[in-house]
């Protein structure tokens, strides 16, 4: 099979999270066909709603969700694409990338509601993320709303706008572009908030425990 695998023991499956890094390291060591062969097996085993399932092995994609997969995919896309200039498989892509953004759009819409609008500012600062999940190894006991998942969520955002204005794509670049700026806003609020309410001067790991979190913050720079 075409999985790239980051280990042993319960590694020994197929991450989108690690394949989609890995991927962009071997595209900057010139290695593309097996990144290529990655992405089209990976996309052959997204759901019918667009979730991108966070690992694969030979059971097939698994149904637990991770809710920084959705963007890390799209960044797979788009990272191929800005080291073959391969348009033809960018538009071959597409649709993938299409309904990867919606099922983001229905992750966000759990969380925009006016429950957590007009709620007290521990509610507030939930408002406009992706759910809890537990993408996260820190949270895999209890899931949070890990801020790694949204900074991959902007990331997949940024990149799914920039595909449509790759491909001439007008009106899907217009919606997607609205979808990434509110987020955008919604998510420095989040921070804002959390950082006031947990009295830290960093960035948080998650919303509910304000924890520093290196790798994290990482993520959010890159």
């Amino acid at each position: 099979k075409a999985g790239i695998q980051p280990g042993s023991r319960s590694y020994e499956r197929s991450w989108i999270r690690d394949g989609a890094l890995t991927s962009s390291a071997l595209l900057k060591s010139g290695i593309v066909t097996e990144v290529k062969d990655f992405i089209d097996w990976y996309t052959a085993n997204l759901y019918e709603n667009g979730k991108v399932p966070c690992v694969v092995d030979h059971r097939g994609p698994d149904p637990v969700p991770e809710n920084d997969s959705h963007g890390q995919m799209i960044y797979l896309i788009r990272e191929y694409f800005n080291f073959t200039h391969d348009t033809t498989f960018l538009k071959s892509k597409n649709n993938n990338v299409l309904k990867a953004v919606e099922y983001i759009e229905s992750l966000i819409a759990e969380r925009s509601t006016d429950y957590y609008k007009n709620g007290n500012d521990s509610l507030r600062a939930f408002y406009g993320l992706v759910p809890e999940s537990i993408s996260h190894e820190g949270y895999s006991a209890k899931p949070m709303h890990s801020y790694w998942d949204d900074f991959f969520i902007i990331k997949g955002l940024k990149d799914a706008t920039e595909i449509q204005k790759i491909l001439g794509e007008k009106k899907n670049y217009e919606r997607i572009k609205k979808i990434r700026d509110t987020f955008s806003e919604n998510l420095y609020s989040s921070l804002d908030l959390a950082i006031k309410l947990k009295k830290i001067n960093y960035i948080p790991g998650c919303v509910e425990l304000g924890d520093f979190d290196a790798t994290s913050t990482t993520i959010a720079l890159t």
